[in-house]
């Protein structure tokens, strides 16, 4: 049984986590796995929990932005509403902080009255498939950790406004389950991987093979009982944008990685390619294994802190589990 203010504290863990993945991997985006390490060695100070760099400054992107926008819809609702969270990515995304261009057309349509339902296949008829409704979906794998039937129902639920492709959906509940997973972990043990594996094939069998088949590869990497070079592990699950290239990726770094989040973060940046969400999705997860008390003190204290900034996302995740010990303090 988790006591009610470690819970507490790994909902923060989960939110600011994401946010610090997002904002230390954005500076690497798009590089390949030698690039970014190289950059990464380059930019360090002695001390490797300590990133320092003007050049690639701490602000969020699109990833931390539509997060926001989700918790803040689930503490309206107290639960997973569609047609909520449609309105609040209407309200609130800031489509300066590194949108794609089919998130883009997305956030205008809602804006221009179109239905959160209607807006899915305005940009790719049969559905995206892209990693954009899993980068977002940390808070719902946190409102439903204790039960993960829903969590997948809500999940899906959360990324039909924008992605109505399976392997799309289907990331999304991946990334959410693998968070709720690990709010059930001892912060102070290492990530139990096997009982992870089986939780999550349980929850993937009736999705896209892909997925099955990528957790194959990850039960396979994580028996070797090794942490593989950046080429090696985007050889056997990817870096891109893509939902089944990158979430089984960042389900993999963070499970192998965990309870050490700044060597977790570092390694998905490693990858390169599609860094800020990789990062963050495992940001999110390892945030969600160890808690607030267990990200680095000097790496929080770099990001911005804005009008919807640091304290603005840590009241957020104050209020997210406020929410869901009202629902459930009795049970």
């Amino acid at each position: 049984m988790i006591s009610k203010e470690l819970l507490h504290d790994k909902f923060r863990g989960a939110i600011l986590g994401c946010f610090l993945g997002d904002a230390f991997g954005s500076g690497f985006e798009g590089m390949n796995p030698e690039k970014a390490r190289f950059h990464m060695d380059n930019l360090d100070s002695p001390s490797v929990h300590h990133f320092v760099s003007k050049k690639f400054p701490r602000s969020y992107t699109d990833d931390t932005d539509m997060t926001l926008a989700v918790v803040e819809s689930i503490i309206q609702s107290s639960g997973v509403s569609p047609e909520n969270i449609a309105k609040q990515f209407s309200l609130y995304c800031d489509l300066t902080r590194g949108y794609a261009i089919g998130a883009i057309k997305s956030v205008l349509a809602l804006r221009a009255g179109m239905k959160w339902y209607e807006v899915a296949r305005i940009v790719f008829e049969n559905g995206s498939f892209g990693n954009g409704a899993a980068m977002r979906v940390s808070p719902v794998g946190l409102f439903y950790h204790h039960d993960l039937d829903s969590l997948q129902e809500a999940a899906i639920q959360q990324a039909n406004i924008t992605h109505v492709h399976p392997l799309g959906q289907w990331g999304a509940v991946m990334q959410a389950c693998s968070v709720a997973l690990a709010v059930n972990q001892n912060p102070k043990e290492s990530f139990k991987k096997e009982e992870a594996i089986i939780h999550l094939r349980e929850v993937l069998w009736c999705g896209p093979i892909e997925y099955i088949k990528a957790l194959n590869k990850i039960e396979e990497m994580l028996a070797q009982g090794k942490k593989l070079q950046a080429r090696e592990v985007v050889q056997s699950l990817g870096n891109g944008v893509e939902a089944h290239f990158s979430v089984p990726t960042a389900c993999y770094i963070a499970m192998n990685y965990s309870p050490d989040f700044c060597d977790a973060i570092r390694a998905a940046i490693s990858l390169g390619g599609d860094t800020d969400t990789i990062a963050g999705m495992v940001g999110a997860i390892v945030g969600a294994h160890v808690g607030e008390k267990g990200l680095p003190v000097e790496w929080i204290e770099q990001l911005e802190d804005g009008p919807r900034g640091l304290s603005f996302a840590r009241d957020l995740a104050d209020r997210l589990f406020e929410t869901w010990w009202k629902i459930h303090q009795t049970s």
